[in-house]
């Protein structure tokens, strides 16, 4: 028995083996603009990388094994809630700007197409995945921000998610700048886990001359999110965006209603419906056949697509299985599928075997 058990997983592995190494070959025409993200995108963090040690601050080798600055602290004032600290670093691989040049090519955009965005401070590297990506793909983004970051997002005071915008776009990298922020999870949080962070937030939006969506979480819900609405609605002159993208986990994105439970990631077909009058952004833009990509279970896309997870050193560029045009072959998969139900049966068939010498 346990050698029939040993020849059927030596099968699957054989197979596993074969469809890997005889995958098919092809034409990706969306190669050369994942290519040109990533590498966009690994610059863009070496021009932050290089801000946030000339401004005096410490890359902890630590918690940021390959050295990104991409990673921010365990604990300040900015923190709002808890944040995995692998999902943080997973998302620094250049490579996902690729994932979403694929993703915002299958919603269905074009060279020159208007796209609402919504960032959080708690993935800053994605949100320079989405800035290069939409570099690559020559699109127009609408961007409304939030300041409050999860542990290890851009929590530092001196360098949070609007002062790293305000550098790529000093550096020329991206013509991106956001049209409004808020202070996001701070406000729930009564100013952060220290208490101090509305202050703080707040003087990060003033310094950069961008107005401040004096948002009051649960409080105000309805009318914030009406408001962000009313934003991007002007912003393309009542046209709908060609998408929506949301980065992170944020009260305005979600709203309150118990759809949320069942988000998926990545692009959502369909967003789920809700007629819940505190559903978020999110789902008012699924309403209006809004194309809306979901961007937060980092490791469950890093698999989805091929990308390590936690890698350290940082993969080169092209990797993963997301920039490798080609395929499985169907003939191998079929084969292989119809040997290991066989091989099943085979086994099953030994279980039924009665020893002769038992009564």
């Amino acid at each position: 028995m346990s050698f029939r058990l040993f020849l059927l997983t030596l099968l699957a592995c054989v197979c596993l083996f074969l469809l890997e190494f005889l995958r098919k070959g092809g034409e990706d025409s969306l190669l050369v603009q994942k290519v040109e993200a990533a590498r966009k995108m690994q610059e863009a963090m070496t021009v932050l990388k290089k801000e946030k040690l000339r401004r005096g601050l410490v890359i902890d080798r630590e918690t940021d094994p390959n050295m990104t600055g991409m990673i921010g602290k365990d604990y300040t004032d900015l923190t709002t809630t808890l944040g995995p600290l692998s999902s943080k670093r997973t998302a620094t691989n250049p490579n996902f700007a690729g994932v979403i040049v694929e993703m915002l090519t299958q919603a269905g955009v074009h060279w020159g197409n208007p796209v609402a965005v919504s960032l959080s401070g708690s993935f800053p590297a994605l949100n320079v995945a989405l800035f290069s990506a939409c570099s690559s793909l020559g699109l127009r983004p609408v961007i409304i921000s939030s300041v409050g970051a999860s542990r290890y997002g851009a929590n530092e005071p001196e360098f949070t998610w609007l002062d790293m915008e305000d550098i790529l776009m000093r550096n020329h990298l991206f013509p991106y700048r956001s049209e409004a922020a808020s202070l996001g999870g701070l406000v729930e949080t009564r100013g952060g886990m220290g208490g101090k962070g509305i202050e703080m937030g707040r003087e990060a939006v003033s310094r950069h001359g961008i107005p401040l969506l004096d948002e009051q979480g649960t409080l105000t819900l309805e009318r914030d999110i009406e408001r962000r609405l009313s934003i991007y609605e002007r912003a393309f002159g009542g046209q709908k965006p060609a998408a929506f993208v949301n980065v992170g986990g944020t009260l305005i994105a979600f709203g309150h209603c118990p759809e949320t439970q069942s988000l998926a990631t990545g692009l959502l077909s369909p967003v789920p419906r809700s007629k819940h009058p505190r559903r978020g952004v999110l789902f008012r833009m699924g309403e209006k056949g809004v194309p809306v990509i979901h961007l937060l279970d980092i490791k469950k896309m890093a698999l989805e697509y091929g990308l390590p997870i936690d890698p350290v050193p940082l993969p080169s560029i092209p990797d993963g299985r997301v920039m490798r045009p080609g395929g499985y072959s169907s003939t191998l998969s079929l084969s292989g599928i119809f040997l290991l139900v066989c091989g099943v049966a085979w086994l099953r068939g030994a279980k039924r075997v009665v020893h002769p010498n038992l009564p």
